[in-house]
């Protein structure tokens, strides 16, 4: 319970009595229980989750009260019952819900869990490590021929039989000159050079996020090694104290050292864990510095028009020397 500990710590410090946790990633990380379908968790000094019938059975044996309400309106209730001076409710809550849920009480919008969160705890470094190394293990057993679809599939079917719960994530193939659209879906082409392949599993609900680009000629080995040194530059800078942005303006230097800034279309990372994309950003406007024991992704990319792209990608566990976490070669 140190993370609603943590958490009721939060609330106080932005001057309110209560939160009001809805998104389902943030009441797992507070009570270690996922809701199938919608649930409220009231932070105050006694919290309470609020469930659905479908959910109520299993959230019975948590440690902190779980009651049962079948509209927002019982939640409300419950919420006003505590008379709270002050609210904090999540930004990614609905409006029509919020609607049915504000009362007589002050509110703000804010996101307390995601700044917890960023922080990894020992367990949950263990976790995201387990995904990876079954992304990574799944990838060696796919042979890159044949049609992307194929190739998507494959890889998403060893990860499922070697322990993933689900793709984090729809994976990427791209090849030829498909490879120069980012978030290319998958087609039933026949794979040509290069070949971007995106993906990533999940274990206990934490992901993984690779991406390798397959390259052939020299122009294609010119693109790779110059995002491969811009990489480098990144996780060396990625330093605990450093801004996020900061890490984004020396990858983004490198590659603009070799003409190609325009090029690179997208932001050099994210924060990983729960979610696939979550803070902090590694961005040109992200002021979060970054702390020990987050875990970031680093993934420049450089895409032609017309031609081809390539990207790169790792994650890295932030340290006094930074860690790269992948095992999986960057020249495949």
């Amino acid at each position: 319970m140190n993370r609603l500990k943590a958490a009721l710590e939060k609330i106080m410090e932005k001057g309110c009595d209560m939160a009001v946790i809805s998104k389902s990633e943030n009441v797992f990380y507070l009570t270690g229980f996922r809701p199938s379908a919608r649930a409220f968790l009231i932070l105050a000094d006694e919290p309470i989750l609020m469930v659905t019938r479908m959910d109520i059975d299993e959230a019975e044996n948590l440690s902190i009260d779980v009651l049962e309400f079948k509209k927002s309106e019982d939640v409300k209730e419950k919420i006003e019952s505590i008379s709270p001076m002050a609210v904090i409710f999540e930004p990614s809550l609905p409006i029509g819900t919020f609607s049915k849920l504000k009362g007589s009480f002050k509110f703000t919008i804010e996101d307390i869990i995601g700044d917890l969160r960023m922080i990894k705890e020992k367990v949950e470094i263990e976790h995201i490590r387990k995904a990876l190394r079954i992304a990574e293990e799944s990838f060696m057993e796919v042979e890159v021929q044949g049609v992307e679809a194929m190739i998507a599939a494959n890889l998403e079917y060893h990860m499922k039989i070697n322990g993933s719960m689900k793709p984090a994530f729809d994976t990427i193939v791209a090849s030829g000159v498909r490879s120069s659209n980012p978030h290319a879906e998958v087609s039933f082409n026949k794979i040509k050079t290069p070949v971007v392949i995106d993906w990533g599993a999940t274990w206990r609900y934490y992901h993984s996020d690779t991406t390798r680009t397959l390259v052939r000629g020299e122009d294609e080995e010119e693109i790779l090694d110059i995002l491969l040194d811009a990489q480098r530059e990144g996780v060396k800078a990625a330093k605990p104290g450093v801004k996020a942005s900061y890490i984004d303006e020396v990858v983004r230097g490198v590659i603009s050292e070799y003409g190609y800034e325009d090029n690179f279309i997208h932001s050099t990372g994210h924060g990983i864990g729960l979610e696939v994309h979550e803070p902090p950003s590694l961005s040109a406007n992200e002021d979060i510095r970054l702390e020990k024991n987050m875990i970031i992704t680093i993934e420049p990319g450089i895409y032609i028009k017309g031609e081809f792209g390539a990207r790169t990608e790792d994650m890295i566990l932030i340290k006094k020397n930074p860690k790269i976490l992948n095992t999986l070669p960057s020249r495949i």
